[in-house]
């Protein structure tokens, strides 16, 4: 522990990371007298929220963009606009506008992509933006894919309303889910994290496929996902969003950014929501989304000066699910002769900061960036009892070096992780202790807006798996301006904790039966991707394709396929791996009008109960179609999502009797959500519908009417529970 608070006190003169850097400048006019400073003149990193205004002397700061090179925008009212490209931001930049000539009032306006793959970065990285969150009904994280290939969402078990990621075909656990670069998904948090993020809270979200940076840590196995929450200057000062459906869900968010002065600045986030209605449309005597309360709380503070910066964020977390047969009460108590009921409670409270230092003229800095985290919950479905309390610290040195304009740049650090994991199934208790000490480097070379090649490795010893080696490399390459083609593989870790992150174990009958100690998962990915924007009768098109293939070394293994009542967890015993294949078409037929059409197919094996088969409740294909038009400025927005879902593996039920069987394999089906939004001058109107299609799985819950008996089993969910879902919302904004 020692090391750990040397970590933090070395926050005290060091402060932000490299990203905390920023750009200073000039903006002015030629006068009879020289310059004259332009006071308000509008400076923005094009393609970002990320912009200020000139002070009463013409100067500006400016946060530096996620990559260089990057194009900076400078307008004035009654001046010509310029757009400069950026490539190094140790310099400051003098920026003089001519006056325009005077014409009628002209407006110019261009509607920024909401979802978009990134031209210049070494790795692959798909960008959503805010905008394109706004066009569902994005309440949290785990629905904030409703538009987006390459991340599917599906439910866990058909009681718990518990949502988890698949990407490249396997489940969210192999993919490295951060907030800002900080661990944010994982442990504990793995069955019911994804809706403890407010979809309002969030300014953009990456998607990296494959392994990503050694920087970032070991657990990155088949890909990425990085939130960017609202920052006190991208905030406005008072933003507040209520939503209502008729399924009885209703929440509130209210948030508000202020920057007090040049160096301080401040946000605070507060989000409650509830769902008050006992919903079972399927007539299966259980509800279809368990009553819930949650009350979230997330508050950040910036400080910046000239060379230290630094920031520090609190979040707090309360989330209570209520489920089962429609009438249980949980103050009743579990009784075999009682209605089947569920409980979940959990409790967060998580600290993060980044501090850093950037050096005198040079591309050098320093950065430190840590996460404090503890994470409560307590748990029953039925009579099976699941309680868990997770302690976790992770802290990450970071000292980075440009040479030669960042033709060549090299990372290196040191990193230091602990988890504590005290944990209690039934009448089985179980703790697990990790420290992790670990160094990496990375070494980065570019040719211009040609060629890069991004080579890293980290080496991690793990107090109780041993030794974790990790080598990763990416190249992109653009043969013409628009055009990118990449290449990237690696290796990743990760420890499992196999009740905390499947919530499906226990939403059974099934016994559970861990037969070995379980090892330290160990996978290699590589991919290759090609993307390239043109132009179609004049209107933008883009079109981008990827594979990516994922080999374990070793897999923890849920083995539902031994007979229907036994799920059996082990060490992989043969081959696993996956080959996902995705293709995105991107087209503007008319002005304002957005078609995005893409196709993914999920190749996914895995050994289990001695054969090699399709993982299980993994989607084979699946098509994804949006429409999204707006009038002009934007006053009114129409958006279509349609998806096309193809089958998927089902476990073996052979050894139940014939009413409790299903079928082998799920069939195709359709979903489909509309949003309208009317924008006025200070709030914004959204009326939708979610499952326009009014599709539910069909006995989703296997021995329904038998909760207690040997073969009740709510874990084998591949659809929705909930038919159509109309929904209501207003967003007020104040500036």
């Amino acid at each position: 522990m020692k090391k750990l608070f040397l970590l933090a006190m070395l926050q005290a003169i060091i402060i932000l990371n490299v990203r905390g850097q920023s750009l200073h400048g000039h903006v002015h006019e030629e006068g009879e007298n020289g310059h004259v400073p332009l006071i308000g003149a509008s400076v923005f990193w094009l393609g970002t929220t990320i912009g200020t205004a000139t002070d009463a002397n013409g100067e500006f700061e400016l946060n530096a963009p996620e990559t260089l090179p990057a194009k900076l925008v400078v307008s004035f009212v009654g001046y010509q606009s310029d757009t400069i490209l950026v490539k190094s931001i140790k310099k400051e930049i003098e920026v003089n506008l001519q006056k325009s000539i005077e014409l009628d009032a002209v407006t110019v306006t261009e509607r920024q992509q909401g979802s978009s793959f990134k031209l210049l970065d070494p790795v692959i990285a798909e960008n959503i933006s805010s905008m394109e969150l706004t066009k569902a009904a994005c309440c949290n994280l785990s629905e904030s894919f409703e538009t987006n290939a390459s991340v599917d969402v599906v439910f866990t078990d058909a009681v718990s309303g518990a949502k988890k990621i698949q990407m490249l075909g396997l489940d969210g656990i192999y993919t490295q889910i951060q907030a800002e670069n900080v661990p944010l998904i994982r442990g504990l948090s793995s069955n019911y994290g994804m809706g403890f993020v407010p979809g309002t809270w969030i300014e953009s979200i990456q998607i990296i496929k494959g392994p990503g940076s050694v920087a970032n840590g070991y657990e990155s196995m088949v890909g990425q996902i990085n939130l960017e929450y609202f920052k006190p200057d991208q905030a406005e000062k008072l933003f507040v969003n209520v939503y209502g459906n008729t399924g009885g869900r209703i929440e509130a968010n209210i948030q508000s950014g202020y920057v007090f002065n040049e160096k301080v600045g401040m946000n605070i986030n507060a989000h409650a929501s509830t769902v008050l209605r006992e919903n079972d449309m399927n007539k299966d005597g259980f509800l279809d989304i368990p009553r819930s309360q949650q009350y979230n709380v997330f508050n950040r503070w910036r400080f910046t000066g000239k060379k230290l910066m630094g920031q520090i964020v609190l979040h707090g977390l309360y989330d209570n699910k209520i489920g089962g047969q429609v009438g249980f009460r949980p103050n009743e108590g579990i009784a075999i002769n009682g209605p089947y009921g569920i409980d979940i409670t959990n409790r967060l409270a998580n600290v993060f900061t980044k501090t850093g230092y950037v050096f005198d003229d040079s591309d050098m800095s320093l950065a430190l960036i840590t996460n404090w985290r503890y994470h409560d919950q307590h748990s029953y479905f039925g009579l099976k009892t699941y309680d868990g309390v997770q302690k976790s610290v992770n802290s990450n040195l970071i000292w980075m070096r440009g040479w030669n304009e960042d033709k060549h740049q090299l990372k290196a650090g040191v990193s230091f992780n602990y988890d504590n994991f005290d944990q209690a199934y039934n009448d089985s208790a179980f703790a697990r202790e990790e420290l992790v000490p670990g160094a990496f480097a990375e070494y980065t070379f570019k040719i211009d807006m040609k060629f890069s090649a991004v080579a890293g490795f980290r080496a991690d010893y793990n107090s109780y798996f041993g030794w974790f080696y990790t080598p990763r490399l990416h190249l992109k390459y653009n043969p013409t301006e628009n055009t990118v083609l990449r290449l990237t593989g690696g290796r990743g870790y990760r420890a499992s904790n196999v009740f905390a992150e499947s919530s499906s174990l226990m939403a059974s009958s099934r016994q559970v039966n861990v037969l070995e100690k379980l090892n330290a998962e160990v996978s290699w990915n590589y991919g290759v991707s090609a993307s390239h924007q043109f132009k179609v009768f004049g209107r933008n098109a883009s079109v981008y394709a990827s594979y990516y293939r994922t080999d374990f070394e070793n897999q923890v293994i849920i083995d539902l396929d031994a007979d229907a009542q036994t799920a059996n967890v082990y060490n992989l015993k043969g081959r696993s791996y996956s080959n996902a294949v995705q293709a995105d078409i991107t087209y503007e037929p008319v002005k304002r009008f957005e078609v995005k059409v893409a196709y993914k197919w999920n190749d996914v094996w895995t050994t289990t109960n001695g054969r090699l088969q399709r993982r299980m409740l993994t989607k084979q294909h699946k098509f994804l179609t949006t429409l999204s038009y707006a009038t002009n400025f934007n006053k009114w927005q129409f958006d279509l999502t349609a998806n096309v879902n193809g089958p998927s593996r089902i476990p073996s039920t052979e050894t139940n009797p014939v009413a409790y069987r299903l079928e082998t394999e799920s069939p195709w089906f359709f979903t489909m959500n509309l949003q309208v939004t009317k924008r006025f001058k200070w709030f914004d109107l959204y009326v939708g519908a979610e499952n326009l299609t009014n599709f539910r799985q069909k006995n989703a819950i296997i021995a329904a009417n038998d909760p207690y008996g040997l073969f009740f089993d709510a874990s084998l969910v591949w659809g929705s529970q909930m038919g159509i879902n109309p929904y209501l919302g207003l967003r007020y904004r104040l500036k």
